[in-house]
């Protein structure tokens, strides 16, 4: 019985092995290190799925150019064709019946195949834009994520510490109405402010949570992972006197492709608009004949070497009305892109001067709020000296640090809003991803 007992735990301790070797093991949370806001960028641009997509895009684009190109090099084709023909010499599916046959062709000109290059050339550049608007979009939604996150932390704080004085006073206000010095209106005012404090301080914690995971899920790093941020503000350099809508307009990624756009669409036009524009190639072609076809019978200077070198040129005199349509067709996508040019340069422009607008405000507010808290703060001290004298209550001394907490609430808000219009206004500068980066963002590279 005993030895039956030994078997079964020993198969179960082997079974239990097997399935521990089988089972994946956990991916291990990263150290527990201070995240600065550069290295959280570069892991949203590493993570970041939508990149991922929009660079196949852009490479799929990328060869759609290059295949365009290739069609004005030389290509070799090395053939052959047995086949049998009764009576007189024929074809075979489209070709001389031969043993071996070598073909070189090189299209010297031909201004609709040069117009798809020009129209591949745009779409290239379009999808390229894409992905450099993709990359500034990823590096803002990170430092909103972030500086979000780093705000919660202090909003969470104050919102314990509202929590906290608030409970204080119920705890006092209670205490008064049991010695009747306080009313049954002036204790429930009391309960009340205390639960929309603890309602507040969920609230905040709430937030703090959910803009942890989400910093998380963007820079790759499991849920359960621990964090700790550092202070965000000195990463991001202050903004410079230079023209803003200048240096927006020369570094905005998506206006820069339409340019180039505009620049390509308009040579495509103008190729499609040349009806009368010939179609020249250049062709050398080697066939070795067989002779059971029995060429020599109808040709007297026949030889199973066969060699044919030559230029078409072919100039087109009715298509049908293709070649009109083309041109329409062209004119309309240059037409396009200019209009999408326009619309871009005054959605920037606009873009800028709100930008600018919004970081003025809000540092306007920055400072007030610093003022604010300043003057909360030394009014706690005045409190507290005036308690510790016997001058005033002990609730005085609560509301002071309540007034405390909503002033470090706006200036933690305020400070929060200040941070994310100066990182919005360098970004449309161009200078944000420089700053962090030190460079153009790795994603947007060749």
């Amino acid at each position: 019985m005993n030895d039956r007992i030994v078997s079964i735990l020993v198969g179960t301790g082997i079974v239990a092995f097997g399935f521990g070797i089988a089972r994946p093991a956990p991916a291990q949370a990263p150290a527990s290190e201070a995240l600065t806001l550069r290295r959280a960028v570069e892991l949203a641009l590493e993570h970041a799925p939508q990149l991922a997509a929009i660079r196949a895009a852009r490479e799929g684009e990328r060869a759609s150019a290059d295949q365009a190109r290739d069609a004005f090099r030389p290509s070799a084709w090395l053939s052959t064709s047995p086949g049998y023909t009764y009576g007189f010499p024929g074809l075979v599916a489209g070709r001389v019946p031969s043993i071996a046959a070598l073909e070189i062709r090189q299209t010297i000109y031909d201004p609709n195949r040069r117009s798809e290059v020009f129209q591949a050339q745009a779409r290239a550049s379009d999808a390229e834009g894409a992905l450099e608007r993709s990359c500034h979009d990823t590096i803002e939604k990170t430092i909103t994520v972030y500086a979000r996150s780093w705000v919660d932390q202090s909003l969470a704080d104050v919102a314990r510490r509202r929590t906290d004085a608030a409970e204080t006073i119920r705890k006092r206000v209670e205490a008064l109405a049991l010695e009747g010095r306080r009313t049954d209106l002036d204790l429930e005012r009391a309960r009340l402010q205390g639960a929309r404090t603890r309602q507040k301080l969920l609230n905040a914690e709430s937030d703090r949570d959910l803009d942890m995971l989400e910093l998380k899920r963007l820079i790759g790093w499991p849920g359960s992972a621990p964090i700790t941020l550092s202070d965000p503000n000195p990463s991001l350099p202050d903004l410079s006197g230079s023209d803003s809508l200048a240096a927006a307009l020369a570094a905005d990624p998506e206006l820069k492709s339409l340019s180039l756009e505009v620049e390509l669409l308009g040579r495509s036009a103008r190729l499609e608009s040349r009806t009368w524009a010939p179609v020249i190639e250049a062709s050398a072609q080697y066939q070795r004949l067989a002779m059971f076809n029995n060429w020599d019978k109808y040709y007297l200077t026949f030889t199973p070497d066969s060699v044919a070198v030559g230029v078409s040129i072919v100039l087109p005199l009715w298509t049908g009305g293709r070649l009109s349509d083309g041109a329409r067709r062209a004119r309309a996508r240059l037409e396009h892109v200019e209009a999408q040019r326009a619309a871009r340069e005054a959605d920037l422009e606009l873009a800028v001067r709100r930008a600018e607008a919004d970081v003025a405000r809000s540092t306007a507010e920055k400072s007030l709020s610093r003022r604010s808290q300043g003057i909360a703060e030394q009014a706690l001290s005045a409190s507290q000296m005036l308690v510790r004298e016997g001058r005033t209550e002990l609730s005085d001394l609560d509301e002071t640090q309540l007034s405390l907490a909503e002033a470090d609430e706006e200036a933690a808000r305020t400070g929060l809003s200040a941070l994310l219009e100066r990182a919005r206004l360098l970004s449309l500068r161009g200078e944000l991803a420089s700053a962090l980066l030190g460079a153009d963002p790795p994603c947007a590279r060749p």
